[in-house]
């Protein structure tokens, strides 16, 4: 009796350990497909994410939609969010006519813009104001508002402090947190701003700025559109000599020169930081004074509020242009024709000569590559001593190393156009108001040297060293050079 109730136990206690095993083989599997039912691919987790994604896009689509449709509801009512007349009523394609009145606007999100008479909106190239936004007179020139805040309207403070620097320049390279360089920025404590219109801005919440580089204008003697210089396609300098045309200067026979903010222009360089000054102010003065507009040569302000607003989508161009300009550093080979000056820069080598420009006679049309290409070949170099550049005769192809570099025409490459800005960035260096006057012993003398800054880079540097934050700060204001241009800004009469 006693050996089967042991072997009853042992039965039992079988029973029950196998139980216990299937038990939790059962649970180990409702757990997986519990488990699975929740986090699996098809899963709870999986299908709230799928829903949430679902609702999301499904919201995103209605918000597209309600915004598209009360664009058009605007575009329809010509009235924008807060009541003022839609930018996209204010214009159209070339052939529209300009506005008679000053008036006071908004795009589709609420951003305000000011159009002044004798101008309208090209709305074929935008109506967003953050996408830059282009107006244009009755003569085809062009510029780009910039909104900007009386607080957004300053000068930019670099990494490095403002000091007295007469013994040498500083040179500020800039950090993660305030990437803006300077090289041979003359920091000096006295340096001025002798243009800019805080009130305007204040006023009207923004200004324009130049489309493009100052262009050379057709009934100027140096222009390439001038009737006597059609076929040559000359390329004039500063020097009157030789039968050269001088571009150093503001009124050709009692006429005032103004310059163009055109596209395919001749960029107007070879002019003096106080001639620029006074062709800018030429711009809408007399005549063109009904169009509610005072143009001046861009202030230091107004770069500075440019930069940043384009650093709002193009985020890292203060530290590095080089994608985004005319610089040795870009090798872009053009694919259209433009027109284009083909320059040779001859570095000393061997001999006691000076580096200098080997400077084109004349201004070609076709498809360059940029950068700087040295020359290598024999008779490549060779040519470059004949009557194709104004002093190629007095450098000597054997003895210095040359390079070819291009200056283009306005509004050449499209890759160069930021919130429909053209060359911010390289081709010219560009003056600005900016000034000091100084010695090389003391930095706040009334007799020294009148210094301007320039800003952007040009063809002849580095992007990355000279990016379109670059300030310098080393030229004085009656220099002219073969990279230096200038740009021209408008503030409202209001």
């Amino acid at each position: 009796m006693k050996g089967r109730k042991q072997m009853t136990e042992r039965k039992e206690r079988g029973i029950t350990l196998i139980a216990l095993v299937v038990t939790i083989i059962v649970l180990i599997i409702l757990a997986t497909v519990s488990i699975n039912m929740v986090v699996g691919e098809n899963g709870l987790i999986k299908k709230a994410e799928q829903a949430r994604d679902a609702y999301e896009e499904s919201s995103k689509k209605e918000v597209e939609g309600l915004n598209t449709m009360l664009e058009e509801m605007m575009k329809e009512t010509g009235v924008g969010p807060h009541g003022l007349p839609l930018v996209d009523t204010l214009g159209g394609g070339s052939s529209n006519v300009v506005l008679e009145s000053t008036v006071d606007a908004e795009d589709v999100y609420g951003n305000r813009i000011v159009v002044p008479r004798g101008f309208f909106v090209r709305t074929d190239l935008g109506t967003k104001v953050n996408d830059g936004i282009v107006i244009e007179d009755k003569q085809g020139n062009q510029f780009v508002w910039v909104p900007c805040t009386e607080e957004q309207y300053k000068k930019h403070v670099y990494k490095t402090p403002n000091v007295d620097d007469t013994k040498g320049s500083t040179t500020d390279s800039g950090d993660s947190t305030n990437p803006w360089k300077t090289q041979s920025y003359r920091q000096y404590t006295d340096w001025t701003e002798e243009g800019g219109n805080a009130e305007s801005v204040k006023n009207n919440g923004g200004f324009y700025v130049g489309r493009y580089e100052a262009g050379i204008p057709d009934n100027a003697s140096f222009s390439v559109n001038n009737e006597s210089n059609k076929e040559k396609m000359t390329y004039y300098t500063a020097d009157a000599s030789n039968g050269n045309k001088s571009k150093n200067v503001s009124q050709e026979n009692g006429i005032k020169l103004k310059p163009v903010s055109k596209q395919g222009m001749q960029a107007w360089n070879y002019i003096s930081q106080t001639n620029a000054v006074t062709v800018s102010s030429n711009m809408y003065s007399g005549a063109e004074s009904s169009y509610d507009v005072t143009s001046q040569l861009i202030d230091g302000w107004a770069w500075d509020r440019t930069v940043d607003w384009l650093g709002e989508k193009y985020t890292n161009i203060a530290s590095e242009s080089s994608n985004y300009g005319n610089y040795t550093n870009n090798s872009t080979q053009l694919a259209e024709d433009v027109l284009y000056a083909q320059h040779v820069w001859s570095t000393k080598k061997a001999d006691s000569k000076a580096t200098a420009w080997v400077v084109a006679n004349k201004y070609k049309k076709g498809q360059p590559k940029l950068g700087i290409e040295e020359l290598t070949d024999k008779e490549e170099r060779l040519k470059y001593n004949s009557a194709d550049y104004t002093n190629g005769s007095s450098y000597n192809t054997t003895t210095h190393t040359l390079s070819k570099i291009v200056e283009l025409a306005t509004g050449s490459v499209s890759n160069f156009m930021l919130k429909n800005i053209y060359d911010m960035a390289g081709n010219m260096w560009e003056w600005t108001t900016e000034t000091g006057r100084h010695s090389t012993t003391d930095a706040n003398t009334a007799t020294g040297t009148k210094y301007a800054v320039l800003r952007g880079g040009g063809f002849n540097v580095d992007g990355t060293y000279y990016p379109v934050s670059s300030r310098s700060g080393t030229n004085a204001v009656t220099d002219t050079y073969i990279g230096i241009g200038f740009r021209v800004v408008l503030y409202i009469n209001q």
